[in-house]
């Protein structure tokens, strides 16, 4: 059976790739999250911590000027989309990235993966050894790096209805989330609101 291409996104501590790599399991499709960032390293031939970081510095360039970093922010933006563009050949599971805007025009399922503040700050906690202030921190910033980075790249809003096919809260259990996607390209038919 031909499913489309799933993009995700999420919130930080949403468990959206916990989420997206059940999909990937249940549909038997590859599942592709950090293997774009080593694939866009070894590519670019900047390290691993540069390629992943470009994300997080999107939100606080201010510089109008065309600098170095910036310059090496597109490369590496670019680079991505490249490996995207091929690792999407065939139908699969790709987390973040913008994947969604860098695959538009394409049969894709395209995905948002939520949860209110407070379960995000519990999952969250459970991996990091820190005050619950500083865990809120965390979430908010992440939050705020890839809302920057998305509408930078994209002419789409970050976590807005309207920029995806499916939302989904995964505080309604990770298994439900995963059968609700996985449903959904089950039947899918193509975006009808693009």
């Amino acid at each position: 059976m031909g499913y489309p291409i799933i993009t995700v996104s999420r919130q930080y501590g949403s468990a959206g790739r916990d989420v997206a790599r059940k999909v990937a399991e249940e549909l038997k499709i590859p599942y592709y999250d950090k293997e774009v960032i080593s694939m866009t390293a070894a590519q670019t031939g900047f390290s691993e911590e540069v390629v992943r970081n470009e994300e997080r510095k999107r939100s606080v360039l201010s510089n109008p000027l065309f600098s170095l970093t910036q310059m090496i922010d597109v490369q590496v933006f670019m680079t991505q989309s490249e490996i995207i563009q091929q690792l999407a050949v065939q139908p699969c599971v790709i987390v973040g990235r913008c994947a969604d805007y860098v695959l538009r025009g394409q049969d894709i399922l395209s995905v948002f993966i939520n949860a209110p503040l407070p379960d995000r700050i519990e999952r969250v906690k459970t991996f990091y050894n820190r005050k619950e202030r500083d865990i809120r921190a965390l979430v908010l910033r992440t939050d705020k790096e890839r809302k920057a980075y998305y509408e930078y790249y994209t002419d789409k809003n970050w976590g807005d209805s309207g920029s995806y096919d499916l939302m989904i809260n995964s505080s309604i259990g990770l298994d439900l989330a995963k059968d609700l996607i996985v449903l959904a390209a089950r039947n899918w038919h193509g975006s009808q609101t693009k």
